[in-house]
């Protein structure tokens, strides 16, 4: 029942479904591929996270939810779909976590590098007030009149990751608060971003923990 429960409180953004439909190895359910997480055997029979689903190979897919991949890894559901000896690291659903966040963080990076993303509450508040912000980002910790001012604007907010995750990516020990410009030559930036980062709390926020 918990399991079941987990499955629906979230139902993350995702893009409009550009492909068919594939069936969750976990629930059953058909889904677009934009809501799931692709899975292939490895060369050494390990199950390997698709996420660009690129690899080569027969597909295996889960709701893009922790609590289905929990349900797959427990249940050992990778073997079944793929007829096949395999088994799935303890330790999976963790790494497909690990990996969504690195995947939209990347993207963030890509932004910065391109003079299209800054770091501080500082400059994020002047990004603000000259109109050019389109995205702002704020790490776990964000919290109090800081976050009040930033949501008062009307600008998307996505969370993603910790204050080191994001200070990471600024060459920071530490960034809580971040934005995306909105013109033209970012508007890729802030779409991929978005993106991943709901994909990201989608998935952590649908477990059985």
């Amino acid at each position: 029942m918990a399991f079941a429960i987990a499955m629906t409180q979230i139902e993350p953004t995702a893009p409009a479904v550009t492909g068919p439909l594939r069936t969750c190895i976990a629930t059953g359910e058909e889904g677009a591929p934009e809501r799931m997480i692709r899975f292939v055997v490895g060369p050494q029979g390990d199950v390997v996270p698709d996420l660009a689903r690129r690899l080569p190979g027969r597909g295996m897919w889960v709701r893009a939810e922790r609590a289905a991949v929990e349900h797959a890894v427990a249940k050992n559901l990778f073997a079944r779909s793929a007829k096949a000896a395999v088994r799935p690291a303890a330790d999976l659903p963790e790494r497909v976590e690990r990996l969504l966040l690195e995947r939209a963080l990347a993207d963030l990076g890509r932004a910065r590098r391109a003079g299209r993303a800054v770091a501080g509450f500082v400059k994020v508040e002047q990004m603000v007030g000259r109109q050019r912000a389109g995205l702002l980002i704020v790490a776990d910790e964000a919290q109090g009149d800081g976050l009040g001012k930033l949501q008062a604007s009307g600008l998307p907010i996505a969370r993603l990751g910790d204050a080191a995750a994001l200070g990471g990516i600024f060459g920071r020990e530490q960034t809580v608060y971040a934005a995306v410009a909105r013109d033209d030559a970012g508007g890729e930036f802030i779409e991929r971003i978005e993106v991943g980062a709901a994909r990201w709390r989608g998935y952590r926020l649908n477990s059985t923990g």
